[in-house]
C-alpha cells in the first residue's frame, strides 16, 4: 500500500456504477426464481497504532440464495487510510509500517509535516451452485488497479466428516506509480497464478483437522517503485526479479473444550525460489463468557530466513545480480504477535431484533529488528 493522494472523483463514479449495475443484474434472477434466504450487513473497522497510523473501513454485504439453491453475494469495501508523515531513512524499517506494510511519508528540512490520506474501493461478487464457486474482484486505488477471477469446488465425503476443496485465481493487476521527488517509476504490471487444495477431517465430534497446500506464481513488477536503495555510496531505485514462485503447506487443528470455548492451532511452512523460507505457529483460544460477551486471545510465532539478493548493506553497484531491496522483509528476522479482542452482542441484552456485534482489540508486534508497535481496533457490524 502507498500513501499517496486520493483517487480522482471519476474512478468513484466508475465503481459505484460498476457495483450498482452489478447488483440490479444479480437481482432480476433472485426475484423470478424465487429468493429463499438473505442476508445484509454492515462492518465498520477502526485500525490505530501507536505511531498514528489510522485506518477507518467500511464493509457492505449482501447475500441471497434462490430457491434452486443458486447463492449469491456482493461485498463493497471502502478504506481509507491516513498516515502521518515521519523522520526515518527512506526504505528503512521505520519507515513501513509493522502490521499493515504501509509506506510511510517522510519528512525532512525541505517538506513540512503533513499527514497522507489514500483511499481504496472494492467489488467482490461470487456465485454458488452445488459446491461449485464463481467469484470476480476488482479493487481501485490512485496508483493501481487490481482484478481477479476465481473459480473453486468443494465436496463432502464419508458421511459429511470429510470435505475436499480445491481453487485457483487469476488476477491481473495495473501499476501506474505516481509522481515522486527521487523515483521515476514507469507505468508495469503484476500478473497472479493461484491454486489451492484443502481437506477438512471431522476427527471426533470435538476435533477438526485441516491441512492443505498453496501455489502461487507472480510475474511482473516485485518491488515498490517509491523505494530507493543505498548502494555503494548512493541512492538507486529498489529492484526484485521479475518472477516469483510461492508454495507452502499448513495444517490446523479446532479443539472443543466442554466450558464453552475452543482452542485452535495451526502450523504453516513457506518457501520461494528468491530463497526466502519461513516457519509460523499460532494458537487462538476462544471462549463464551455468557450470551452476550466472547473472548478471544491469540499468540503467533514467525521466523524467517532472507532471500539471496537480501544484504544489510550493497557495497558493489548492481546489488547482487542486478537485484538489491530496502524491505526488510526480505531478510532474516522473527516477530511475535500476541493480544486479545472481546466482542460484545448488544442485541442479545436489550432484545431488540437487529443483530450487532461490537468488537475491542489490543495487539502487540515486536520482531528481532527492534522493532514494535502496538494495535488497538475496534469494530462494528449490524446486520438486518
Amino acid at each position: 500500500m502507498r500513501v499517496q493522494v486520493a483517487h480522482k472523483q471519476s474512478t468513484t463514479w466508475l465503481l459505484a456504477t460498476t457495483v450498482a449495475g452489478a447488483c440490479v443484474a444479480s437481482w432480476a434472477p433472485c426475484v423470478r426464481a424465487g429468493i429463499d434466504e438473505t442476508t445484509l450487513s454492515y462492518i465498520f473497522n477502526f485500525y490505530s497504532d501507536v505511531d498514528g497510523v489510522d485506518v477507518i473501513g467500511s464493509y457492505v454485504m449482501t447475500g441471497a440464495r434462490l430457491d434452486n439453491r443458486l447463492g449469491l453475494t456482493f461485498q463493497w469495501v471502502h478504506d481509507r487510510v491516513m498516515i502521518p508523515a515521519i523522520e526515518a531513512p527512506p526504505g528503512s524499517q521505520e519507515a513501513a509500517d509493522a502490521i499493515t506494510s504501509a509506506s510511510r511519508p517522510i519528512a525532512n528540512s525541505g517538506d513540512p509535516y503533513q499527514d497522507y490520506v489514500k483511499t481504496r474501493n472494492s467489488f467482490e461478487g461470487s456465485a454458488n451452485y452445488h459446491g461449485y464457486d464463481v467469484g470476480y474482484y476488482v479493487s481501485m486505488e490512485s496508483d493501481y488497479f487490481a482484478q481477479m477471477v476465481s473459480l473453486a469446488y468443494n465436496h463432502d465425503l464419508h458421511g459429511d466428516n470429510l470435505n475436499l476443496a480445491v481453487g485457483a485465481s487469476y488476477s491481473l493487476d495495473s501499476i501506474e506509480p505516481l509522481e515522486d521527488d527521487d523515483t521515476a517509476g514507469a507505468p508495469d504490471y503484476r500478473n497472479t497464478t493461484y491454486w489451492n487444495v484443502v481437506a477438512t477431517q471431522v476427527v471426533t465430534k470435538t476435533t477438526v483437522v485441516r491441512v492443505g497446500a498453496e501455489f502461487n506464481r507472480v510475474t511482473g513488477l516485485q518491488h515498490d517503485p517509491y523505494r530507493n536503495v543505498y548502494v555503494a555510496g548512493t541512492n538507486v531505485p529498489e529492484n526484485h526479479p521479475d518472477e516469483r514462485v510461492r508454495r507452502d503447506l499448513f495444517l490446523g487443528l479446532t479443539q472443543y473444550i466442554y466450558n464453552r470455548s475452543s482452542v485452535m492451532l495451526d502450523y504453516r511452512y513457506y518457501s520461494d525460489d528468491w530463497g526466502v523460507e519461513s516457519h509460523t505457529i499460532g494458537a487462538k483460544l476462544n471462549q463464551y463468557v455468557n450470551e452476550q460477551f466472547v473472548f478471544r486471545y491469540r499468540y503467533r510465532y514467525y521466523s524467517q530466513l532472507s532471500s539471496t539478493f537480501y544484504r544489510d548493506e550493497y557495497t558493489a553497484p548492481g546489488g547482487i545480480d542486478g537485484n538489491q531491496t530496502g524491505d526488510y522483509r526480505l531478510g532474516d528476522f522473527g516477530a511475535h504477535l500476541f493480544g486479545g479482542q472481546v466482542a460484545w452482542h448488544p442485541h442479545r441484552f436489550f432484545g431488540f431484533g437487529t443483530r450487532t456485534r461490537v468488537t475491542f482489540g489490543y495487539e502487540r508486534y515486536f520482531n528481532s529488528n527492534n522493532f514494535s508497535a502496538d494495535v488497538f481496533e475496534t469494530g462494528l457490524l449490524v446486520a438486518f
